[in-house]
């Protein structure tokens, strides 16, 4: 099994509620939550480097 299917089953058991689509949509939209703030902290690093090598 790979991580993302022990993710997806172990969110299922833990709201048997929700159905195994749902529970793929919302890994999917926190995943890209993640790359987006990591985006933005890179382009933030990114640009306080260069600030700090026009000094």
């Amino acid at each position: 099994m790979s991580n993302s299917e022990d993710k997806v089953d172990a969110l299922l058991a833990k709201h048997p509620n929700l159905t195994k689509e749902e529970v793929i949509q919302l890994l999917k939209d926190k995943n890209e939550r993640k790359k987006k703030k990591r985006a933005d902290k890179s382009e933030r690093m990114s640009a306080k480097i260069f600030r700090n090598e026009e000094n």
